[in-house]
């Protein structure tokens, strides 16, 4: 509003009230402006394309730095349990005495007879132990044989261990890059928004002019010029909210991309995105999940997983023998061996169980049989998500076009009535009307492009797009 109308309006016969409020509005406005104008330009923030961000999320996203570990982890475990097909080394040592002598009775003749001395003892002999310290050191090698077959098991579940925590990490990439797609999406309708909002307070601000001069004149009236005055300070004010909208938004991408919040930059507009799922047919957008959701490949993993471990059950009834050898050294003991060295194999089978090894197995031919009706119920619930996903996106493509078609015809509505108005002041409640008109219509037609590509955000993380 100019300063020739600021001045007319103080000059209006009105209550006291009245005026003073009225002239604290007028002053914030002002003021306003004067900044505005005052305020140096910023520079322009630079572009961040969709397949920029998506590519420095994927590298330094922090939830997807720390989900990697656990890859590591199953390697780590895969590795311990294959050293377990190699010989067990074996070192023990002892040291101590005997707490009373040992005597040991040879009876005569339990020798045999050796000729021509004859029977050996020839009487019975006694062998006594002193009650002296001594020492045993023991070397052992033991070589699993049958445990290689469970080994074996052991190290396929362990694989398949590892594939599921590689299922995992691409789930949480494709729930990072749905998040970045979703909110890169959020922010270029935002920013369209802004735009619209602009042009809509530089047509009110018009408006505002052109009522001024009117006021001056004395063509319309003081509550006239005010109601134009609140509808402007109105746009002004969710212009403002749009603005704080996209900044936080701004916030959430820039937290999604592992880098520092206060980073500025600006997207695409909505016309230069061209989303490959919104051309998708349903059978297409299915096959697709089929093929890339990590939760359908996760769930066979699973079900491979239940079955190994059956079988790894099944096979605790195999006996566990191995090939050993050992070497027993004896210090102090002056009438026992200095040395002993064995080879043989051992043994260690539980034959009889009270049944525990039957009710193991029947356990895990029962978790076998519950992860196969798992993967057919997650593939089931990914067909029925996308198909809705994919409604969905219909539904909200239809409706932006509608909001579209109505905001141009309440655009061009205004425009003609404020070209009317520059020549006529009397149809102002006319053009106040349709400006109204034409505000709420620019906020369905926001609201709906937003819930559009919201709509495709949600559609391309059923799909499980990952770049």
């Amino acid at each position: 509003m100019t300063a020739e109308a600021i001045r007319q309006i103080r000059w209006v016969q009105m209550p006291a009230v009245t005026r003073s409020s009225c002239m604290a509005a007028l002053a914030t406005l002002v003021s306003t402006a004067f900044a505005a104008g005052a305020a140096a330009p910023e520079p322009a923030a630079p572009l961040l394309s969709l397949e920029d961000a998506i590519e420095i999320a994927l590298h330094d996203n922090h939830l997807l730095t720390g989900t990697a570990l656990t890859i590591d982890e199953a390697e780590e475990r895969t590795a311990a349990l294959r050293t377990r097909r190699l010989p067990v080394l074996g070192l023990a040592a002892s040291e101590g005495g005997w707490l009373d002598e040992l005597d040991f009775t040879i009876p005569a003749g339990s020798l045999g007879n050796v000729p021509p001395i004859g029977t050996f003892p020839s009487e019975d002999a006694t062998l006594s132990v002193p009650d002296d310290q001594g020492g045993v050191l023991t070397v052992s090698v033991s070589q699993p044989l049958t445990q290689q077959y469970k080994i074996g098991l052991g190290l396929q579940v362990t694989r398949l261990d590892r594939q599921i925590a590689e299922e995992d990490v691409r789930r949480d990439r494709q729930r990072v890059v749905a998040d970045v797609r979703s909110t890169y999406y959020q922010m270029s309708a935002t920013q369209q928004g802004i735009v619209a909002l602009r042009d809509l307070v530089r047509a009110v601000e018009e408006l505002d002019s052109v009522t001024a001069r009117y006021l001056a004149e004395g063509i319309v009236l003081r509550s006239d010029a005010l109601e134009v005055v609140a509808r402007l300070a109105l746009e002004r004010q969710r212009l403002a909210a749009a603005e704080s909208d996209l900044a936080t938004q701004q916030e959430q991408l820039n937290q999604l991309l592992g880098r520092d919040l206060r980073m500025s930059f600006h997207v695409a507009k909505p016309s230069e995105l061209a989303p490959p799922a919104a051309s998708l047919t349903l059978e297409e957008a299915r096959e697709r999940a089929q093929a890339s959701r990590p939760e359908i490949h996760s769930a066979s993993l699973v079900t491979a997983r239940a079955d190994t471990t059956r079988r790894l059950a099944v096979a605790g009834w195999i006996p566990d023998v191995s090939l050993t050898a050992s070497h027993a050294r004896l210090t102090s003991f002056e009438t026992l061996p200095d040395s002993n060295t064995t080879v043989g194999l051992y043994l260690d089978w539980e034959p009889f169980d009270w049944g525990r090894k039957r009710h193991e197995a029947a356990e895990r031919a029962h978790q076998t049989q519950r992860a196969r009706e798992g993967h057919q119920e997650t593939e089931q619930q990914i067909a029925v998500e996308v198909g809705q996903r994919w409604r969905a996106l219909k539904d909200a493509a239809a409706l932006l076009e509608a909001m579209r078609l109505e905001q141009d015809a309440t655009a061009a509505s205004l425009e003609t009535d404020r070209n009317r108005y520059r020549e006529n002041a009397a149809i102002l409640r006319d053009v106040l009307r349709t400006e109204a008109r034409n505000s709420s219509a620019l906020r369905d037609f926001t609201d709906a492009l937003a819930g559009y590509w919201s709509a495709v955000a949600r559609l391309e993380r059923a799909i499980g797009n990952e770049n």
